[in-house]
C-alpha cells in the first residue's frame, strides 16, 4: 500500500464522513439488546479508538495547514484550507458525554461536513497535501493502520463467537443481521479495509437503530 493511499485511508477512517454516505444495511424489526456484551464492548473500544486517533490526526492536519500557509498555498486554496481546519477541529473533539453520544456524533459528521472525499477530489494538488500529511505525521499514519488491523482482528473474533452462539430463534428473528454478517465475512476475506469499515458502522444499528 502506497503512503498516499495509506494517508488518505487514515484521514477518511478517522472522520468517518466518507463511510456514512453509503447506503445503510437494512436492520431487523427485532433488535438485539443494547446491554449485550458484544455491543457494549465493541462500542467502548471503537469510541476509544476513534477519539484517540481523531485527536492525533487532527494535530497532524493542523501542521499541514501551517505548511500550506507557509508555502503560500493557503491563499491559492483558501476554501480548501479552511475546510481542512474544520476537519482537524472535528477530529480532535469527537468525544461526547457517553459512548452512545460519541458514536452518534461520529456518524453525524456526514451531515456537518460536505465530505472529505469531495474535498480531496477537488483540491488542486491532492498529492502534495497527502505528502504533507505523511511528512508531518508519518508515525501517526503507520501506527494508525497497524492499530486499525488489530482493532478489526479483535472485533472479528468476538463477532464470530457471538454469531456462532445464536439460537435458532434468534437466527429467525435476525435474518438481516445474518445477511450482513455473511457480507462482512466476504469483504474481510478480500482484505477490503474500506468496505469492511463501511459495514462495521452498520453493526451498531442492529442494536441501536437511533445512532
Amino acid at each position: 500500500m502506497s503512503y498516499l493511499t495509506l494517508t488518505f485511508l487514515g484521514i477518511v477512517l478517522v472522520t468517518q464522513s466518507y463511510f456514512v454516505t453509503s447506503k445503510p444495511w437494512p436492520v431487523d424489526d427485532q433488535k438485539f439488546d443494547i446491554n449485550n456484551k458484544l455491543y457494549k464492548g465493541t462500542l467502548a473500544k471503537f469510541v476509544n479508538f476513534a477519539t484517540q486517533w481523531g485527536e492525533r490526526y487532527g494535530k497532524v492536519l493542523d501542521r499541514v495547514v501551517e505548511d500550506l500557509e507557509a508555502e503560500g498555498k493557503g491563499r491559492q486554496n483558501a476554501d480548501e484550507v479552511e475546510h481542512l481546519k474544520e476537519i482537524a477541529d472535528l477530529s480532535k473533539h469527537l468525544k461526547a458525554g457517553s459512548d452512545d453520544e460519541t458514536l452518534r456524533k461520529i456518524m453525524d459528521l456526514d451531515e456537518e461536513e460536505s465530505g472529505i472525499k469531495q474535498l480531496m477530489e477537488k483540491y488542486s494538488d491532492l498529492d502534495h497535501v497527502l505528502a504533507l500529511v505523511y511528512k508531518d505525521g508519518k508515525d501517526t499514519v503507520t501506527d494508525f493502520y497497524k492499530n486499525l488491523l488489530k482493532f478489526f482482528d479483535g472485533f472479528n473474533k468476538a463477532l464470530e463467537e457471538f454469531t456462532k452462539n445464536m439460537s435458532e430463534e434468534e437466527k429467525a428473528q435476525h435474518k438481516h443481521f445474518l445477511e450482513w454478517f455473511k457480507k462482512y465475512e466476504e469483504v474481510k476475506e478480500k482484505y477490503d479495509i474500506l468496505e469492511q469499515s463501511r459495514l462495521f458502522l452498520d453493526f451498531f444499528k442492529f442494536f441501536n437503530p437511533n445512532v
